[in-house]
């Protein structure tokens, strides 16, 4: 029989080790960027589910990315239907308590605001632009000098708050996330602060019981899929304008057979790096991985 592995735990343990990584660098003064998170972040998974219901392939180019450059993730099942998002990881600076990078632009858009006088374009619009079907967000990776009371100041109305059967340690917030429109709606260039945008603790990506409602169906794509939407709702208010924004947005939160190139190149192995470099410069792809559901039983 197909158990399905606990997401819930694993998301939020990874949470945890995250924060206290992140807090360990600082104290040694240390620096620890998010590439290097990220990448033991999904060692991490692999090596905990290792025949125990996830497989993880991952995959970063061995060169010197662009600056800038996204991950994308792949949450699949074993039908092959999945969703993607694409993402920007960003760390907290412990010297201001802000991500200091939230704002990064390439040497191009640097020179393209100068000559407008404008911040524009920026890192965040170029991420809502790709129009490749992966849902954009932003990863935030966090350590002990994350303000909680900030980073809470927008969540005492949310289920989460209250249900999913324990309390909410700031270990937790090790890794929150946002959507793409949150950082867009925020004082772009000025706003890089916890509490100066919405966002949750990354393990409600697949936790259902962090809201209100939950996917009928309990597969990995569908769960990620519905913490998407919860996600990007959570970003927008309630007046027309917003609900006209997420209606307009060129993805979908359902699961798809609409599979990304990258992801078959990288179920092919080593004799696709060639291919597969080329596709994710064609895509600005610094890393990719592919998380997907198997058949064997998670203890």
């Amino acid at each position: 029989m197909r158990v399905l592995p606990n997401y819930c735990h694993s998301f939020r343990q990874e949470a945890h080790q995250v924060w206290h990584d992140m807090s360990e660098a600082e104290g040694f003064n240390l620096p620890r960027n998010e590439e290097t998170t990220t990448e033991e972040l999904l060692l991490s998974l692999a090596r905990k589910h290792k025949g125990r219901g996830l497989e993880i392939k991952a995959y970063t180019k061995k060169e010197e990315g662009k600056n800038g450059a996204d991950w994308a993730f792949w949450f699949a099942n074993g039908a092959w239907n999945g969703i993607g998002a694409r993402i920007q990881a960003k760390r907290l600076f412990a010297d201001d308590g802000a991500y200091s990078s939230l704002y990064h632009q390439s040497k191009k858009q640097k020179e393209a605001s100068k000559a407008s006088g404008k911040l524009t374009p920026n890192q965040c619009e170029t991420l809502l632009n790709y129009k490749d079907g992966l849902v954009p967000m932003y990863l935030f990776y966090n350590s002990d000098q994350l303000e909680l009371n900030s980073a809470l100041s927008f969540h005492t109305h949310l289920a989460w708050w209250k249900l999913c059967g324990f309390p909410y340690f700031s270990t937790d917030w090790g890794i929150s996330a946002a959507s793409a429109l949150a950082i867009k709606h925020a004082n772009w260039g000025k706003d890089n602060s916890p509490g100066q945008f919405p966002m949750i603790p990354w393990h409600c990506i697949v936790c259902g019981c962090c809201w209100d409602d939950r996917p009928a169906d309990p597969s990995l794509p569908s769960l990620v899929g519905h913490g998407l939407r919860q996600l990007y709702g959570y970003s927008l208010g309630d007046g027309d304008d917003d609900r006209a924004a997420l209606s307009d947005l060129e993805f979908s939160f359902e699961p798809t057979d609409n599979v990304p190139k990258w992801v078959g190149l990288l179920r092919e192995g080593s004799d696709s790096e060639g291919r597969l470099d080329e596709e994710m410069d064609r895509l600005n792809l610094r890393g990719i991985a592919v998380i997907e559901e198997t058949e064997a039983v998670d203890e």
